[in-house]
């Protein structure tokens, strides 16, 4: 039977066939003792994890009930099940796949970890986010934390025993961090005295761990105003002894947990610092180097938070599919005339089969962007010039905003249609197809909404040494766009996506000029862009997996692996011909006088 939550057969496709890890990563340092059947192991035993464990949780897969965190008398308490689900993730050493063997780690390039990562977050994301906040702050201690304590605690986070958040946004503030209120008052010990509230804190306590570890944002006594004035300091939830036992409580209470419309299992908090003024902080890095330092544990998490997109995508999918293999409905389009046809399944009725290829078409094309994301940083350590290092660098830069907003975003359309697809039975809690519609929706808000994430790719990243990175960026396109031009299956396609793709470098050209002189024309613009260029480079990935699929095709697979490369080719025709043919038509629309979202007065949007 195959299976509701992970897609082997995908990811080692994306890994082995088209993105080739044997030749370009493993065996090369830092990846010098890994090969392919230990990477296939490794996505075995997550996918095996994720099926017996982890999405029998999602919620309650037996009684179809709400699986919640709990806020009572000031304490948290997650769902009963997270307890022994976190403890197997930490004992399975899933915390680490891909860090380094001298903080414990099994040293496994990126994109292995992102793998395992993906098929965790398919079977619940509410879940993993306390184990995916840890290991982001883990870093911060790991890069920015220079202590006697350092080697202590990060031994505690990175086997799970600690856990972690990241605590930036507070109330009024919202995504304006610059505008926090929290403080930092200089002890005479080197420590400091931290006064604040924390908002919308993921995972922001609970029971899985005896001690929560928060990098906090903070403004030290005197320093200046706005985003350059803020430092970054790492409070424990209870104080830490010099020899690493823990102390007495460090002065820090649990307002509440936030009443959500998904991920009830984890316990978004309001956190409250230093009440008594007897909570305690340690300095991470230098002095007002706070958002520098942040932006490091946010860039992971924001291509996390692309992941989460791309699972939520894939579960559904995966689930709308069985069911309409299932459901029986109605007779064939053939045979409507025919008193005595038969029913038919709803896989047969056009409709649901375009529904079908759009869902299947959008998650394979967002999970290979979402893994390259990975594969670029894994190519960046194993570069060995300055000059390649740099290149990879600036690959990361370029797609690390387009994965967190354009994957998140489509996953909202991926997961609506799963629940059309159900019809009826989609909206009732009685299957889950509509848990990971709302369960997705948090992933377009936090870690900088997919707003930021558009202006950040406008503003800042198109830019990027004058360009450079952008230009790159569309170099790397070009030899799987040529070699399907030379495939006469494949040619009309490939010209679609070189021509989206050169759309969208005019446009940002002329954004570059307009924002000298109409600003607002490329500001409204940028969602709209984010979108036109995440459609040609998604087209570009389904362009390089149909050309993988087309000489897969003529080494004679077996009939199970002709139907899949098949499908490859049409998931990539079908996305190709509907959404990336459209691009160069928008581009047009978006660099168009067209401002009339400034013009309106505020009062004209009044009904």
């Amino acid at each position: 039977m195959a299976s509701l939550w992970v897609d082997e057969r995908d990811m080692g496709f994306i890994l082995h066939e088209v993105f080739k890890i044997g030749e370009e990563l493993l065996g090369k340092p830092p990846f010098d003792y890994h090969d392919a059947d230990m990477v296939n192991m490794v996505i075995s035993q997550a996918a095996k994890l994720t099926e017996n464990d982890i999405a029998p949780s999602y919620p309650d897969e037996v009684q179809r009930k709400p699986v919640e965190a709990v806020f009572k008398d000031g304490k948290v308490y997650v769902p009963e099940a997270y307890h022994r689900l976190y403890q197997l993730y930490c004992e399975g050493g899933w915390m680490t796949v891909s860090d380094s063997p001298e903080v414990g780690g099994q040293g496994f390039p990126a994109i292995v970890g992102a793998v395992a990562a993906h098929f965790f977050l398919s079977g619940n994301q509410a879940f993993l986010m306390y184990a995916g906040l840890t290991h982001g702050a883990a870093r911060l201690v790991e890069d920015f934390f220079q202590h006697p304590l350092r080697d202590i605690i990060l031994e505690k986070m990175y086997t799970g025993v600690w856990a972690g958040t990241m605590c930036l946004t507070e109330p009024g503030a919202g995504s304006d961090v610059g505008a926090l209120k929290t403080t930092a008052k200089r002890n005479p010990d080197g420590t400091f005295s931290i006064t604040g509230t924390k908002s919308f804190i993921s995972s922001g306590d609970h029971d899985l761990t005896e001690n929560i570890i928060h990098p906090v944002l903070a403004r030290i006594e005197g320093d200046p105003a706005g985003t350059k004035g803020i430092s970054i300091f790492l409070v424990p939830k209870i104080k830490i002894n010099e020899d690493g036992t823990l102390g007495e409580p460090n002065d820090m209470s649990t307002g509440n947990i936030e009443s959500k419309m998904g991920i009830h299992g984890n316990a978004t908090c309001t956190l409250n610092f230093g009440e008594n003024g007897k909570c305690i902080g340690y300095l991470m890095g230098e002095e007002r180097e706070g958002m520098k330092i942040m932006f490091h544990m946010m860039n992971e998490e924001r291509q996390g938070v692309g992941m989460m997109g791309v699972a939520m995508s894939s579960a559904a999918y995966l689930h709308a599919l069985a069911y309409a293999k299932e459901r029986f409905q109605g007779v064939s389009v053939m045979e409507m005339k025919n008193p005595d046809a038969k029913q038919v399944t709803i896989i047969n009725h056009p409709d649901v089969r375009r529904m079908l290829l759009k869902m299947k078409s959008i998650t394979e094309g967002i999970r290979a962007l979402a893994l390259y994301c990975y594969y670029v940083m894994d190519r960046k350590k194993v570069a060995t010039t300055d000059e390649d290092t740099d290149k990879w660098q600036g690959m990361i830069e370029m797609f690390t905003p387009i994965v967190k907003a354009y994957c998140t975003d489509m996953a909202d359309i991926v997961t609506i249609l799963a629940i059309q697809t159900y019809g009826g039975y989609g909206y009732c809690r009685e299957y889950p197809v509509e848990q990971m519609f709302r369960d997705n929706k948090i992933n377009a808000i936090y870690e900088g909404t997919n707003g930021i994430q558009a202006l950040d790719l406008l503003g800042r990243k198109l830019g990027m040494k004058k360009g450079l990175y952008f230009m790159n960026l569309l170099g790397e396109t070009q030899a799987e766009v040529a070699k399907a031009k030379g495939n006469e299956n494949l040619k009309e396609e490939a010209e679609i996506v070189e021509k989206a793709l050169n759309a969208c470098a005019g446009a940002a050209m002329q954004f570059s000029q307009l924002i000298r002189t109409n600003p607002f024309i490329p500001l409204i613009a940028a969602t709209d862009f984010l979108t036109c260029l995440g459609d040609s480079l998604v087209g570009w990935f389904h362009i390089w997996m149909a050309n993988t699929a087309s000489e897969a095709l003529g080494n004679s697979p077996t009939e199970k692996d002709k139907a899949f490369y098949t499908g490859k080719i049409e998931s990539a025709k079908f996305f190709i011909n509907r959404t990336t043919a459209l691009v160069p038509a928008k581009c047009e629309t978006l660099t168009k006088d067209e401002i009339s979202a400034v013009r309106i007065p505020d009062e004209a949007f009044a009904v």
